[in-house]
């Protein structure tokens, strides 16, 4: 895809979104059968693995700038003696 915003990527994203929402969120609303689990799954990956792809959001630059800490918050030795070099 090219790397500007175009108006065909606007309207491939306009209509992934409806066929999405139509698909997965349609039955909530409409009260009609929802389609089986599988197809939903199916259809909210693809929808998301195309987006990501046309508008450049990648799960590697996402999760760059999460930070998880698993120490309760308390520093560690080696974060003190990272401050103390400065």
């Amino acid at each position: 895809m090219p790397d500007e915003d175009t108006f065909e990527k606007t309207f491939v994203t306009l209509v992934l979104a409806v066929v999405f929402a139509a698909t997965v969120l349609g039955p909530m609303f409409a009260g009609v059968e929802p389609p089986p689990w599988e197809l939903q799954i199916s259809i909210t990956g693809a929808f998301f693995l195309v987006l990501g792809r046309m508008w450049g959001i990648e799960t590697d630059r996402l999760l760059n700038g999460i930070t998880i800490s698993t120490d309760g918050g308390r520093p560690r030795d080696d974060d003190r003696d990272d401050q103390e070099d400065r």
